[in-house]
Protein backbone atom coordinates (compact mmCIF):
# COMPACT_ATOMS: atom_id res chain seq x y z
CA UNK A 1 0.00 0.00 0.00
CA UNK A 2 1.06 3.65 -0.90
CA UNK A 3 0.73 5.86 1.67
CA UNK A 4 0.84 10.13 0.76
CA UNK A 5 1.86 12.18 3.63
CA UNK A 6 -0.52 15.30 3.83
CA UNK A 7 1.25 17.87 5.38
CA UNK A 8 -0.68 19.57 8.76
CA UNK A 9 0.86 23.04 8.58
CA UNK A 10 -0.48 25.79 5.74
CA UNK A 11 3.11 26.82 5.48
CA UNK A 12 4.63 23.65 4.70
CA UNK A 13 2.50 22.69 1.91
CA UNK A 14 4.42 25.10 -0.16
CA UNK A 15 8.20 24.87 -1.78
CA UNK A 16 10.63 26.60 0.59
CA UNK A 17 13.69 28.36 -1.18
CA UNK A 18 17.48 28.63 0.64
CA UNK A 19 17.45 32.31 -1.40
CA UNK A 20 18.24 34.39 1.48
CA UNK A 21 16.55 37.73 1.94
CA UNK A 22 16.30 40.82 3.88
CA UNK A 23 13.13 41.85 6.29
CA UNK A 24 12.32 44.60 8.74
CA UNK A 25 10.84 43.92 11.97
CA UNK A 26 10.66 46.28 14.53
CA UNK A 27 12.34 48.46 11.52
CA UNK A 28 15.14 46.34 12.32
CA UNK A 29 16.77 44.69 9.62
CA UNK A 30 17.28 40.69 10.01
CA UNK A 31 17.70 37.83 7.89
CA UNK A 32 15.09 35.56 5.98
CA UNK A 33 17.61 32.37 5.24
CA UNK A 34 14.26 30.71 3.89
CA UNK A 35 11.19 31.25 2.77
CA UNK A 36 8.33 30.04 1.00
CA UNK A 37 4.96 31.98 -0.43
CA UNK A 38 3.32 30.84 3.27
CA UNK A 39 5.99 31.15 5.61
CA UNK A 40 9.36 32.32 6.41
CA UNK A 41 12.17 31.72 8.65
CA UNK A 42 14.21 34.38 10.25
CA UNK A 43 17.47 34.00 11.88
CA UNK A 44 19.99 35.96 14.11
CA UNK A 45 16.93 37.68 16.11
CA UNK A 46 15.41 37.86 19.18
CA UNK A 47 11.94 37.81 19.17
CA UNK A 48 9.86 39.00 22.00
CA UNK A 49 6.75 37.50 20.65
CA UNK A 50 5.83 34.01 21.91
CA UNK A 51 4.33 31.01 19.51
CA UNK A 52 0.42 32.47 18.37
CA UNK A 53 1.49 35.95 18.64
CA UNK A 54 0.65 38.03 15.36
CA UNK A 55 3.80 40.10 13.94
CA UNK A 56 4.60 42.95 11.15
CA UNK A 57 6.97 41.98 8.53
CA UNK A 58 7.91 43.82 5.25
CA UNK A 59 10.07 41.58 3.38
CA UNK A 60 12.66 43.33 0.97
CA UNK A 61 12.82 41.95 -2.60
CA UNK A 62 16.63 43.91 -3.13
CA UNK A 63 17.75 43.38 -6.24
CA UNK A 64 20.83 45.26 -8.44
CA UNK A 65 19.07 48.65 -8.88
CA UNK A 66 15.88 48.14 -6.78
CA UNK A 67 13.70 47.13 -3.84
CA UNK A 68 10.40 46.06 -3.59
CA UNK A 69 8.96 46.12 0.16
CA UNK A 70 6.00 43.63 0.84
CA UNK A 71 4.69 44.24 3.97
CA UNK A 72 2.77 41.14 5.39
CA UNK A 73 0.61 39.87 8.21
CA UNK A 74 2.28 37.03 10.03
CA UNK A 75 1.91 34.45 13.54
CA UNK A 76 4.92 33.11 15.40
CA UNK A 77 5.01 29.50 14.77
CA UNK A 78 8.16 28.73 16.95
CA UNK A 79 10.79 30.75 18.75
CA UNK A 80 14.40 29.08 19.17
CA UNK A 81 16.29 31.85 21.49
CA UNK A 82 19.42 29.83 21.27
CA UNK A 83 19.94 29.84 17.83
CA UNK A 84 18.58 32.98 17.48
CA UNK A 85 16.08 31.91 14.44
CA UNK A 86 12.22 31.98 14.86
CA UNK A 87 9.36 30.63 12.12
CA UNK A 88 6.29 32.75 10.83
CA UNK A 89 3.54 32.36 9.25
CA UNK A 90 2.19 34.53 6.47
CA UNK A 91 -1.49 35.06 7.13
CA UNK A 92 -2.33 37.19 4.47
CA UNK A 93 -4.38 35.69 1.70
CA UNK A 94 -3.19 34.52 -2.07
CA UNK A 95 -3.95 37.92 -3.43
CA UNK A 96 -1.28 39.92 -1.52
CA UNK A 97 1.02 37.43 -1.58
CA UNK A 98 0.71 37.35 -5.79
CA UNK A 99 4.07 39.10 -5.87
CA UNK A 100 5.88 36.97 -3.58
CA UNK A 101 4.40 33.90 -5.74
CA UNK A 102 5.88 35.86 -8.90
CA UNK A 103 9.18 36.01 -7.34
CA UNK A 104 9.15 32.21 -6.66
CA UNK A 105 8.23 31.69 -10.19
CA UNK A 106 11.22 33.46 -11.52
CA UNK A 107 13.23 31.91 -9.29
CA UNK A 108 11.95 28.01 -10.05
CA UNK A 109 12.46 28.59 -13.72
CA UNK A 110 16.45 30.25 -13.24
CA UNK A 111 15.70 34.24 -14.01
CA UNK A 112 16.87 34.72 -10.58
CA UNK A 113 20.51 34.63 -10.10
CA UNK A 114 22.47 34.64 -6.73
CA UNK A 115 25.63 36.29 -6.85
CA UNK A 116 27.59 36.54 -3.54
CA UNK A 117 25.27 39.20 -1.62
CA UNK A 118 23.58 40.41 -4.69
CA UNK A 119 20.53 39.21 -6.50
CA UNK A 120 19.90 39.66 -10.47
CA UNK A 121 16.89 38.98 -12.30
CA UNK A 122 17.39 38.43 -15.88
CA UNK A 123 15.15 40.21 -18.23
CA UNK A 124 12.86 43.04 -17.10
CA UNK A 125 10.57 40.87 -14.49
CA UNK A 126 11.28 43.04 -11.02
CA UNK A 127 8.72 45.77 -12.94
CA UNK A 128 6.41 42.41 -13.45
CA UNK A 129 6.68 42.04 -9.94
CA UNK A 130 6.23 45.69 -9.38
CA UNK A 131 2.90 46.12 -11.52
CA UNK A 132 1.78 42.44 -9.95
CA UNK A 133 1.84 44.34 -6.25
CA UNK A 134 0.26 48.13 -7.72
CA UNK A 135 -3.11 45.93 -9.18
CA UNK A 136 -2.61 44.08 -5.39
CA UNK A 137 -2.63 47.03 -3.70
CA UNK A 138 -5.30 48.59 -5.61
CA UNK A 139 -7.36 46.00 -5.65
CA UNK A 140 -7.04 45.75 -1.95
CA UNK A 141 -7.94 49.41 -1.19
CA UNK A 142 -11.06 49.41 -3.46
CA UNK A 143 -12.40 46.65 -1.71
CA UNK A 144 -14.09 48.71 1.13
CA UNK A 145 -14.64 51.68 -1.31
CA UNK A 146 -15.86 48.51 -3.89
CA UNK A 147 -19.27 49.18 -2.92
CA UNK A 148 -19.91 53.03 -2.92
CA UNK A 149 -17.88 53.57 -6.12
CA UNK A 150 -20.74 50.86 -7.99
CA UNK A 151 -23.06 53.02 -6.19
CA UNK A 152 -21.50 56.58 -7.80
CA UNK A 153 -20.61 54.68 -10.69
CA UNK A 154 -24.75 53.82 -11.35
CA UNK A 155 -25.60 56.88 -10.28
CA UNK A 156 -23.68 58.96 -12.99
CA UNK A 157 -25.12 56.12 -15.64
CA UNK A 158 -28.33 56.79 -14.56
CA UNK A 159 -28.59 60.56 -14.65
CA UNK A 160 -26.12 60.64 -17.82
CA UNK A 161 -29.06 58.12 -19.11
CA UNK A 162 -31.95 60.06 -18.05
CA UNK A 163 -30.53 63.43 -19.89
CA UNK A 164 -29.39 61.59 -23.02
CA UNK A 165 -33.83 60.09 -22.57
CA UNK A 166 -34.80 63.85 -21.87
CA UNK A 167 -33.09 65.84 -24.12
CA UNK A 168 -33.80 63.39 -27.15
CA UNK A 169 -37.48 63.45 -25.92
CA UNK A 170 -37.76 66.97 -26.04
CA UNK A 171 -36.62 66.71 -29.57
CA UNK A 172 -38.83 64.45 -30.49
CA UNK A 173 -41.96 65.99 -28.78
CA UNK A 174 -41.20 69.34 -29.87
CA UNK A 175 -40.82 67.81 -33.84
CA UNK A 176 -44.07 65.75 -33.43
CA UNK A 177 -46.40 68.17 -31.68
CA UNK A 178 -45.60 72.05 -31.74
CA UNK A 179 -44.89 74.80 -34.01
CA UNK A 180 -44.18 78.49 -33.83
CA UNK A 181 -46.16 81.06 -34.76
CA UNK A 182 -44.93 83.33 -38.22
CA UNK A 183 -44.86 86.28 -36.29
CA UNK A 184 -46.73 87.55 -32.72
CA UNK A 185 -46.69 90.38 -30.90
CA UNK A 186 -48.30 93.14 -28.60
CA UNK A 187 -51.18 94.80 -29.92
CA UNK A 188 -54.65 97.01 -28.53
CA UNK A 189 -57.08 98.84 -30.47
CA UNK A 190 -55.54 102.48 -31.60
CA UNK A 191 -56.68 105.80 -32.05
CA UNK A 192 -55.68 107.08 -35.08
CA UNK A 193 -54.60 110.96 -36.36
CA UNK A 194 -55.82 112.48 -39.00
CA UNK A 195 -54.53 115.85 -40.40
CA UNK A 196 -57.71 117.94 -40.46
CA UNK A 197 -56.46 120.82 -43.38
CA UNK A 198 -53.57 121.26 -45.62
CA UNK A 199 -50.25 122.40 -44.61
CA UNK A 200 -46.95 121.72 -43.08
CA UNK A 201 -47.28 120.17 -39.88
CA UNK A 202 -45.25 120.94 -36.84
CA UNK A 203 -45.05 118.30 -34.05
CA UNK A 204 -45.14 119.68 -30.37
CA UNK A 205 -42.25 117.92 -27.79
CA UNK A 206 -44.39 115.05 -27.07
CA UNK A 207 -44.18 112.59 -23.89
CA UNK A 208 -44.65 109.24 -24.00
CA UNK A 209 -47.89 110.02 -22.01
CA UNK A 210 -50.30 112.43 -22.98
CA UNK A 211 -53.74 113.88 -21.81
CA UNK A 212 -56.93 114.78 -23.35
CA UNK A 213 -57.13 118.26 -24.48
CA UNK A 214 -53.02 118.18 -25.06
CA UNK A 215 -51.48 119.42 -27.67
CA UNK A 216 -50.28 117.42 -30.31
CA UNK A 217 -48.77 119.45 -33.42
CA UNK A 218 -50.15 122.55 -35.28
CA UNK A 219 -50.60 122.73 -38.53
CA UNK A 220 -49.20 125.85 -41.02
CA UNK A 221 -52.61 126.39 -43.11
CA UNK A 222 -52.00 127.17 -47.06
CA UNK A 223 -55.03 129.96 -46.68
CA UNK A 224 -56.60 131.33 -43.49
CA UNK A 225 -59.44 130.30 -42.33
CA UNK A 226 -63.15 132.08 -41.88
CA UNK A 227 -62.16 133.56 -38.85
CA UNK A 228 -58.49 134.57 -40.19
CA UNK A 229 -56.47 132.41 -38.14
CA UNK A 230 -53.73 130.89 -40.65
CA UNK A 231 -52.44 128.23 -38.00
CA UNK A 232 -54.72 125.06 -36.44
CA UNK A 233 -53.68 123.03 -33.89
CA UNK A 234 -54.50 119.39 -33.16
CA UNK A 235 -55.36 118.52 -29.90
CA UNK A 236 -55.47 115.26 -28.20
CA UNK A 237 -58.80 113.09 -28.17
CA UNK A 238 -57.76 111.54 -24.86
CA UNK A 239 -55.51 110.15 -22.50
CA UNK A 240 -53.20 108.24 -24.38
CA UNK A 241 -49.75 106.72 -25.21
CA UNK A 242 -48.07 107.91 -28.60
CA UNK A 243 -47.32 104.57 -30.20
CA UNK A 244 -46.04 106.10 -33.40
CA UNK A 245 -45.73 109.46 -35.28
CA UNK A 246 -46.54 108.24 -39.43
CA UNK A 247 -46.43 111.74 -40.94
CA UNK A 248 -42.45 113.49 -40.33
CA UNK A 249 -42.50 116.77 -39.13
CA UNK A 250 -41.84 120.31 -40.56
CA UNK A 251 -42.97 118.54 -43.97
CA UNK A 252 -46.19 119.64 -45.96
CA UNK A 253 -49.34 117.18 -45.53
CA UNK A 254 -53.05 116.55 -47.46
CA UNK A 255 -55.82 116.80 -45.09
CA UNK A 256 -57.32 113.02 -44.26
CA UNK A 257 -53.12 112.14 -44.04
CA UNK A 258 -52.44 109.77 -40.98
CA UNK A 259 -50.67 112.60 -38.68
CA UNK A 260 -50.28 109.93 -35.30
CA UNK A 261 -51.03 106.07 -34.05
CA UNK A 262 -52.27 106.46 -30.52
CA UNK A 263 -53.45 104.06 -27.60
CA UNK A 264 -55.91 104.64 -24.75
CA UNK A 265 -54.06 104.27 -21.31
CA UNK A 266 -57.71 102.20 -20.44
CA UNK A 267 -57.26 100.30 -23.53
CA UNK A 268 -57.29 96.16 -23.24
CA UNK A 269 -54.30 94.54 -24.73
CA UNK A 270 -54.07 91.07 -26.05
CA UNK A 271 -51.18 88.73 -28.29
CA UNK A 272 -51.55 89.28 -31.93
CA UNK A 273 -50.49 85.75 -33.64
CA UNK A 274 -50.31 84.96 -36.99
CA UNK A 275 -50.25 81.64 -38.14
CA UNK A 276 -49.95 79.58 -41.60
CA UNK A 277 -53.66 79.39 -42.83
CA UNK A 278 -52.89 75.35 -42.55
CA UNK A 279 -52.72 75.29 -39.33
CA UNK A 280 -56.30 76.13 -39.13
CA UNK A 281 -57.32 72.28 -38.30
CA UNK A 282 -54.56 72.26 -35.50
CA UNK A 283 -56.42 75.48 -33.97
CA UNK A 284 -59.74 74.15 -33.87
CA UNK A 285 -58.55 71.46 -31.82
CA UNK A 286 -57.32 73.97 -29.27
CA UNK A 287 -54.29 73.72 -28.47
CA UNK A 288 -52.13 74.91 -25.17
CA UNK A 289 -50.79 77.95 -26.50
CA UNK A 290 -47.07 79.39 -24.66
CA UNK A 291 -46.60 83.34 -24.86
CA UNK A 292 -42.00 83.84 -24.53
CA UNK A 293 -42.06 87.89 -23.58
CA UNK A 294 -38.94 90.15 -24.63
CA UNK A 295 -38.58 91.27 -20.52
CA UNK A 296 -37.98 87.06 -19.88
CA UNK A 297 -41.78 86.57 -18.51
CA UNK A 298 -43.78 83.52 -19.93
CA UNK A 299 -47.18 82.77 -19.80
CA UNK A 300 -48.45 79.36 -20.37
CA UNK A 301 -52.03 78.02 -21.65
CA UNK A 302 -53.35 81.45 -22.53
CA UNK A 303 -56.57 81.43 -24.15
CA UNK A 304 -58.37 82.42 -27.74
CA UNK A 305 -59.80 85.60 -27.60
CA UNK A 306 -61.08 85.99 -30.54
CA UNK A 307 -59.96 84.64 -34.50
CA UNK A 308 -60.58 87.80 -37.15
CA UNK A 309 -62.15 87.30 -40.82
CA UNK A 310 -60.18 86.48 -43.29
CA UNK A 311 -59.52 89.44 -45.85
CA UNK A 312 -57.66 88.87 -49.41
CA UNK A 313 -54.41 90.61 -47.24
CA UNK A 314 -54.48 87.78 -44.64
CA UNK A 315 -55.32 84.88 -47.00
CA UNK A 316 -52.29 83.00 -46.66
CA UNK A 317 -51.66 83.54 -42.82
CA UNK A 318 -54.71 83.08 -40.19
CA UNK A 319 -54.92 86.21 -37.31
CA UNK A 320 -55.50 84.84 -34.02
CA UNK A 321 -55.45 87.65 -30.79
CA UNK A 322 -55.03 85.58 -27.63
CA UNK A 323 -54.64 86.78 -23.97
CA UNK A 324 -51.36 88.12 -23.22
CA UNK A 325 -51.49 86.09 -19.74
CA UNK A 326 -50.13 88.76 -17.73
CA UNK A 327 -50.24 92.54 -16.79
CA UNK A 328 -49.26 94.67 -19.93
CA UNK A 329 -48.38 98.07 -20.48
CA UNK A 330 -49.88 100.14 -23.15
CA UNK A 331 -46.29 101.19 -23.94
CA UNK A 332 -45.58 98.11 -25.31
CA UNK A 333 -47.60 97.63 -27.89
CA UNK A 334 -45.74 96.63 -30.88
CA UNK A 335 -43.43 94.65 -29.07
CA UNK A 336 -42.53 90.80 -30.54
CA UNK A 337 -43.49 87.97 -28.79
CA UNK A 338 -42.65 84.28 -29.30
CA UNK A 339 -46.31 82.64 -29.60
CA UNK A 340 -45.75 78.31 -29.19
CA UNK A 341 -48.42 75.80 -29.97
CA UNK A 342 -48.42 72.79 -28.40
CA UNK A 343 -50.97 70.06 -30.23
CA UNK A 344 -50.25 66.99 -28.30
CA UNK A 345 -53.67 64.81 -27.91
CA UNK A 346 -53.54 64.39 -24.29
CA UNK A 347 -53.97 68.31 -23.64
Amino acid sequence: MTAVAVSTRREREFPRFKLPLVALIDEKRVEVCDWSVTGLGIAEVELTQAPGDQLAVTLLLETDGSCLELTFNTRVVWVNPKEKRAGLQILDPAEKTAPLAHFADLYLAGRVIQRGSKIYILGNQMAEIENAKAAVVGATSSTGNGLAGRIIGLLIFVVVGLAAFSFLFNIVYKRLFTFDAVSASIAAETVTVYQPRDGVVEYASLPQKVKQGDRLATITLDSPTADGKSTMEVLSACDCYVLSIEHPSLTYGRAGGRMLSLVRQDAPLYVSVRVPFRRLANISDKPQISLSYLDGNEANNVGIVSIPKVTEYTATQLEIQVQPGRDLDPSMVGQPVLATFDTAPWH
